[in-house]
């Protein structure tokens, strides 16, 4: 049974200081056992960066019916609805790739997010906690939950993004639609990249209980992923010939749009 002392060591081996912004991704089964639950894990997190930091987490969802921001659910975990649901948390404005937040930066992270031309790119949440300096944190998940992977795709303008028109969201009454531009649909080698970064001196690693717990600089992961992806437009995708979206993005095809 993981504590909140466990919890706050685990932390300063990362490196995360009071003050910090953190962009959380989770599986919080992953870690066997908390005591106090999720909301104790929160509540140590929020201890560690103090009244001055701030805590993020995705809370991604998909695009079936309209999005709410009070009661779409998450479709990241147990721990970010968790979050999500807590007073004080704060939830931007995007169909699919909404963040919450608490602390001192959440609403300039989480204002504006609806009039950001694209999901991921410069405006939106993940642009704004690069640029205040904050850090992901990959806790009992790999790289193949990190979101602002997809951000270095639209700064490169990768060529097997889409367009994609969905329901209209809550918060545009009288509309129909809402297009998604430069959305990164299908699948990506996003694994293969943790070996790459710890190689690069980017990554530091942590256990906490059963789960394996990752630190880096969003700032840092930026500059490495654009300089690989400008050396090849492919480095993201899978160089597995039974997957349909990969073959297809390589060979400059139609790109699978599936949710």
């Amino acid at each position: 049974m993981v504590t909140k002392r466990d919890i706050l060591l685990t932390l300063d081996l990362l490196g995360v200081k009071p003050g910090d912004v953190i962009l959380m991704h989770s599986a919080y089964t992953a870690i066997g056992g908390v005591e106090g639950g999720a909301d104790a894990l929160i509540d140590a997190f929020l201890e560690a960066l103090g009244p001055t930091g701030t805590l993020c987490m995705s809370s991604l969802t998909g695009w079936s019916a309209p999005f709410d921001a009070d009661t779409t659910p998450t479709g990241v975990g147990y721990l970010a609805e968790t979050f999500r649901r807590r007073a004080g948390v704060l939830r931007s404005l995007h169909p699919v790739h909404s963040v919450t937040a608490c602390g001192r930066h959440a609403a300039f992270i989480t204002e504006g997010h609806e009039n950001a031309p694209t999901g991921c790119g410069e405006g939106t949440p993940y642009t704004k906690i690069r640029d205040l300096g904050g850090k992901i944190i990959l806790l009992g998940v790999d790289m193949d939950r990190n979101t602002s992977l997809h951000c270095i795709e639209e700064f490169m303008d990768s060529s097997y993004l889409v367009t994609l028109d969905i329901p209209a969201p809550t918060y545009q009454p009288g509309k129909e639609k809402f297009t998604l531009t430069k959305f990164p649909p299908g699948h990506r080698n996003f694994k293969g990249t943790t070996p790459v970064l710890r190689r690069a001196g980017l990554l530091k690693e942590a256990r906490l209980g059963s789960a394996v717990v990752r630190c880096m600089g969003i700032g840092d992961m930026f500059d490495w992923g654009m300089k690989h992806v400008a050396e090849d437009p492919f480095f993201f995708l899978c160089d597995n010939p039974h997957c349909k979206f990969c073959t297809a993005a390589r060979s400059g095809g139609n790109v699978p749009k599936e949710d």
